[in-house]
C-alpha cells in the first residue's frame, strides 16, 4: 500500500473508530468500548506516521512516545472500575504523555520569533494559570489521598498548554492554532473527567470527556504535522 493511500485509510479508520466510540458513550455497550477505545490512539499513531513527509526526527520519536503513553492511559482508565489502582496508573500514563508533548512543542518551533506576541502570550498565560488554580481549588477538598497526584497532574497539563502557547510566532499559524486548541481541549476533557469523578456527576459526562479528548489528540497530531510539513512545502514552492 502506497503512503498516500495508507494516510487516507488510517485517517478514515481513526474517524470511524472515534464515531463508534462516541456513539457508544450514549448507549454504553461494554464490548464496543473495550474494542474501540484501545484503537483510538493506534489508528491516530498510524495516521501520524503515514502522513509525515519529512525524515524521521526527534519530534517523531517524542510524538510516538506521547501517543503510546496516551494509549496506556486510555486502557488503564477503561479498566479503573474493574481493577484496583487503575485510575492512578492511568493518571501517571497521561502525565508522562503530557511531558512528551511538552518536549515535542519545544522541538517543533523555530528559534526566531516572527512578530510580537508578548501581550497575547502574557494574557493567555495568566488565563491558563488561573484555570489551573481554579481546578485545584475546586477539586482538592474532595480528592483525599489523591490530592497530591492530581495537583502534580494539573501542574503538568497546564505546563503542556503553556508550551503550546509559546509556540506562537515560532511556527506556522495553522500549526500553532491546531496544537494550542488541542491543548485547551485536553484541559477541558480532564477537567470534566475530574469534576464528574470527584465533585458532581455531569450530564452525558462520558460523551463530553471523550469527544473533547479525541478532538484534542487529533488537533495536536495535525498541528505537529503542519509544522513538519512546512519546510517541505516551502521547498516545493521554491522549486516551482
Amino acid at each position: 500500500m502506497d503512503k498516500h493511500r495508507l494516510t487516507s485509510v488510517s485517517l478514515y479508520a481513526f474517524f470511524t473508530v472515534s464515531i463508534i466510540n462516541l456513539l457508544n458513550q450514549v448507549v454504553h455497550i461494554l464490548w464496543v468500548d473495550l474494542l474501540t477505545k484501545p484503537l483510538l490512539m493506534v489508528t491516530l499513531l498510524l495516521y501520524y506516521l503515514a502522513a509525515r513527509k519529512v525524515e524521521f526526527s526527534r519530534i517523531a520519536i517524542f510524538m510516538i512516545a506521547a501517543l503510546v503513553f496516551s494509549w496506556f492511559g486510555d486502557v488503564l482508565l477503561m479498566l479503573q472500575g474493574r481493577l484496583e489502582g487503575m485510575f492512578i496508573a492511568g493518571l501517571a500514563s497521561f502525565l508522562i504523555a503530557h511531558l512528551f508533548y511538552l518536549v515535542v512543542y519545544q522541538q517543533a518551533r523555530h528559534t526566531v520569533v516572527l512578530g510580537s506576541y508578548s501581550l497575547f502570550i502574557t494574557t493567555r498565560t495568566v488565563f491558563l494559570l488561573l484555570v489551573g488554580f481554579a481546578l485545584i481549588y475546586m477539586l482538592y477538598p474532595s480528592l483525599g489521598s489523591l490530592g497530591i497526584p492530581v495537583m502534580i497532574y494539573t501542574a503538568v497539563i497546564i505546563s503542556m498548554a503553556l508550551a503550546a502557547l509559546i509556540r506562537r510566532g515560532r511556527t506556522t499559524e495553522k500549526s500553532f492554532i491546531s496544537v494550542y486548541s488541542g491543548a485547551l481541549l485536553f484541559i477541558m476533557s480532564d477537567a470534566m473527567l475530574a469534576i464528574n469523578k470527584f465533585l458532581d456527576p455531569l450530564v452525558q459526562a462520558d460523551l463530553l470527556v471523550m469527544s473533547t479528548y479525541i478532538a484534542a489528540q487529533f488537533l495536536i497530531v495535525k498541528g505537529i504535522l503542519f509544522h513538519e510539513h512546512a519546510p517541505a512545502e516551502a521547498d516545493a514552492q521554491k522549486g516551482a
